[in-house]
């Protein structure tokens, strides 16, 4: 494979009877499938044959090779002017991962707990996911809570669990209560009380502990939530309206965002499969509740996707939709992304006076833009995905001609 890169017989002498011979060729291959251009691949190969040849030179095998290894290996590099990763390192991090893949590198996971904390902080993931059946987003949130509170609790000492207080509880969650706002405020009790009832299942602590994490107090109704105007959207679409790839990427998902109301979470897992375009409709899976839900596609939201999926996305072999637009077009790792277009637009195009911008700005827009229009509750509830009206209950408040027939007249003197 590396013949299709490199034309002169003695580099390729070279790199056919180094240490990694076979590898180069194999991580040329694996470096096409993805869609890495050829001066990129040229690069990549030419750095990991220089580290091959180290490797030979100090006498290590594929199998010791781990990150103290790479780090070692790239400190005795001659740094470029700019700052950036010396060329003799380039495409290390393909090398090792390719190797991964191939099983050969035992006994060398970065990511393995070495720590009690750590091993708790497994059984806990284990948990959430086997027995909950928690998103991933959730996942995320909860272990970082729950890691701070081993780190409150019991330092890097040893844990026991026998010598945890309510007191001890009690404090951390209003210590970290205490540094958010909002809905976020809740998060830590939320988390912590998860955390607790693990503990509870795992037979480490009593029943009933999990109740010492308060609950802070949280109006429910207390703002309006935030949404934007109808010119603030169109002008955020307009910042994408470009024939660039990344512009038709980024409108198609904003068009998700603003148009149909879907969730970061929900933009970030769409696969092709999911749209038929044959009767106009998509499927919309919810990780957050676990069920799915059918909305109309309507002709712009179409139109977008069409442009992007035809002239936008790159070809691969993944399903989902939306992907990253410089090679190796993976899809995106998590919904922050989703997240991160959507304040990209919002900021390069002005609009200011929100506290938080991002996806669910476009969400509460959506929404509070139907409410004003006359929909019901329950048909909002059935576009967002809310399993209860409660949780729609919030825009009620945005309807000012409804609620301005159910006010009560003023008691007091003429204001």
């Amino acid at each position: 494979m590396i013949e299709t890169y490199f034309s002169r017989t003695p580099t390729l002498t070279r790199f056919r009877s180094g240490p990694l011979g076979t590898d180069l060729d194999e991580l040329a291959k694996t470096l096409h499938q993805q869609g890495y251009a050829q001066d990129s691949i040229r690069r990549y190969v030419r750095g990991c044959d220089h580290f091959g040849q180290w490797l030979f030179q100090h006498g290590y095998a594929i199998a010791e090779v781990n990150q103290t290894l790479v780090k070692r290996y790239i400190s005795g590099l001659r740094r470029s002017p700019s700052g950036h990763l010396p060329k003799a390192a380039e495409g290390l991090s393909h090398l090792i991962k390719l190797w991964r893949q191939q099983e050969r590198l035992p006994g060398h996971r970065e990511d393995s707990p070495r720590t009690e904390a750590g091993l708790w902080l497994l059984r806990y993931q284990q948990y959430l996911d086997q027995v909950c059946g928690t998103a991933a987003s959730t996942q995320s949130h909860y272990l970082r809570m729950a890691r701070r509170f081993l780190a409150a609790c019991f330092g890097p000492g040893p844990v026991a669990w026998r010598s945890l207080q309510a007191s001890q509880i009690a404090a951390f969650v209003q210590h970290e209560a205490a540094t958010k706002h909002g809905g976020g405020r809740k998060l830590p009790s939320t988390a912590v009380r998860s955390f607790l009832r693990f503990l509870v299942f795992s037979g480490e602590i009593a029943a009933g502990l999990e109740a010492a994490a308060p609950t802070p107090r949280q109006w429910t109704h207390d703002v309006i939530p935030q949404r934007l105007t109808s010119e603030e959207v169109e002008r955020a679409l307009a910042h994408y309206s470009g024939e660039t790839a990344t512009g038709l990427r980024n409108r198609a998902i904003l068009m998700f965002l603003s148009r149909l109301g879907c969730r970061a979470h929900e933009v970030v897992s769409l696969c092709l499969e999911d749209i038929n375009w044959h009767e106009g409709r998509i499927v919309i899976h919810s990780s957050k509740t676990h069920h799915q839900r059918g909305l109309p596609l309507s002709q712009d939201v179409g139109c977008a996707l069409a442009d992007y999926l035809r002239w936008g996305r790159p070809r691969t072999t993944s399903r989902v939709i939306f992907l990253h637009c410089r090679a190796p077009f993976r899809p995106f790792a998590d919904a922050a992304a989703i997240s991160r277009i959507a304040a990209r637009a919002l900021v390069r195009t002005g609009v200011t006076g929100h506290s938080r911008l991002g996806a669910h700005v476009f969400r509460h827009t959506a929404a509070s833009e139907m409410v004003n229009q006359g929909a019901s509750f329950k048909e909002v509830a059935d576009v967002l995905g809310h399993q209860s009206l409660q949780t729609t209950g919030i825009y009620a408040k945005l309807d000012l001609v409804a609620l301005s027939e159910v006010a009560l007249p003023w008691i007091g003197d003429p204001q």
